[in-house]
């Protein structure tokens, strides 16, 4: 049944203590995982329903959620949380349904045979290397809500997450990990993520870290990616204003003119594209940050006045969770007309650095930040030594500011959210033996 035809009983079991704001939310998936390291080959198939109800007053509100496909209406637990507001209707602009979203998930044997790939194009990358341990998760789900302010939204989704740990066969070296997401687990490339993983695997073998050094420094997606992740609290919600003040210049600017940060709830081909958020609030395109400027943070309908000038940006990963403000598809903006290779091939003097060995440390009050990466060392766009054990190190605002260039490579990687950059070339950063 739709949620919108058991809200009518909502309203009737609800409003007996005075409780007129009411949502429904319905969601049912499938989901689908493989396995494959030391244990052998694992595949397992899993179904769920549930439900959630958020109803509220002018003083407080109440939250219950259960298994199933509708709610219990014998009883509720007790309205002691906040009192909380629910959208009215908007319109929704045209929205054609993805064509994968139709797409059957992947049978045992595919997965399988995916994995098995992966580590077969390894061992050819890296003679004697080993995939410790592969995962590969596969789901899609139907969501459905209504609300008592006219909202009535049903929406499909699906994604795929792709685990990896791999381990060369030199004695005593270091592994290396990776977590992939893509709408359609199709999408993945064994050879691609097998060079990716051996390019790991030599650099930890093979670099060495500077003491300490300077000079440009192309970050391929994979760091910069986890560098924007660091600045969320600044992008996402009222409460990063006060950290953004520390951050602008005497021209209002928190970053370079090549620093544009988009956040789309509609992304194309996005694993997160949906037309609504997770309260049925109509999503859209949102510029945050336009040529270095600061121009808002990702608000929700209730932080914006008036509402119909806001995006959807509520997430609502299951029925278990409480709707929460989110990114869905933030990434910076791209130049179509930049390959990767030009960049590399400018730099003088500087480092190529490839991916990340680990979380990395972020202060933002404090204006710093330590990141462990691995790469190469670039003499006249040349690829001169492996880099390993480094640490790029700086401040906060030096990285905004220091962005010259922005290649046209855009990749997404999971974060909280999908988080999305291209190679960036930059200035103003040092690369060292410890963390700063």
């Amino acid at each position: 049944m739709k949620a919108e035809d058991l809200l009518a009983d909502l309203k009737t079991s609800l409003g007996k203590s005075g409780l007129d704001e009411i949502e429904l939310f319905l969601k049912r998936g499938r989901s689908r995982r493989f396995e494959i390291g030391s244990h052998g080959r694992i595949a397992g198939t899993s179904e769920e329903e549930g439900w959630a109800v958020r109803a509220s007053d002018e003083r407080s509100s109440l939250f219950a959620a259960g298994s199933g496909a509708e709610p219990m209406l014998d009883s509720w637990p007790p309205a002691d949380g906040r009192p909380v507001r629910l959208p009215t209707a908007q319109p929704i602009s045209a929205w054609k349904s993805p064509p994968d979203l139709d797409a059957p998930l992947l049978v045992d044997s595919e997965a399988i045979s995916l994995l098995e790939a992966i580590e077969i194009q390894l061992v050819r990358e890296v003679p004697g290397g080993r995939l410790l341990r592969g995962v590969l998760e596969e789901g899609s789900s139907e969501s459905d809500l209504a609300n008592s302010r006219g909202v009535s939204v049903g929406f499909r989704s699906r994604a795929a997450a792709l685990y990896l740990e791999v381990a060369g066969p030199w004695r005593g070296s270091a592994g290396a990990s990776f977590y992939l997401a893509e709408r359609e687990a199709r999408r993945f490339n064994p050879g691609a993520l097998a060079r990716q993983a051996a390019n790991r695997l030599v650099l930890g073998h093979e670099g060495t870290p500077p003491d300490r050094d300077r000079g440009e420094m192309l970050l391929a997606p994979a760091v910069a990616t986890r560098l924007l992740l660091a600045l969320l609290p600044i992008l996402v919600g009222e409460d990063g204003k006060d950290l953004a003040k520390a951050f602008r210049d005497r021209s209002g600017r928190i970053g370079s003119p090549r620093l544009s940060l988009i956040d789309d709830g509609r992304y194309p081909g996005g694993v997160m594209e949906a037309p609504v958020d997770g309260e049925g609030y109509p999503t859209r395109e949102v510029v945050l940050v336009e040529e270095g400027a600061l121009r808002q943070p990702l608000r929700s309908w209730r932080q914006v006045s008036p509402p119909d000038r806001a995006v959807g940006c509520i997430r609502r990963p299951s029925w278990r969770d409480l709707p929460r403000i989110g990114c869905s598809h933030l990434y910076l903006r791209s130049d179509p007309e930049t390959p990767a290779a030009d960049l590399l091939s400018s730099v003088a003097r500087g480092y190529y650095l490839v991916d990340t060995t680990g979380g990395g440390h972020f202060d933002l009050r404090q204006d710093r930040f330590s990141l462990p990466v691995c790469g190469l060392v670039l003499r006249q766009g040349r690829a001169d030594a492996p880099v390993g054990g480094a640490w790029l190190c700086g401040a906060v605002s030096s990285f905004l500011r220091g962005i010259q260039a922005v290649a046209r490579d855009l990749l997404f990687l999971p974060g909280d959210g999908m988080i999305g950059s291209p190679t960036l070339l930059v200035t103003g950063l040092e690369l060292r033996k410890e963390p700063g």
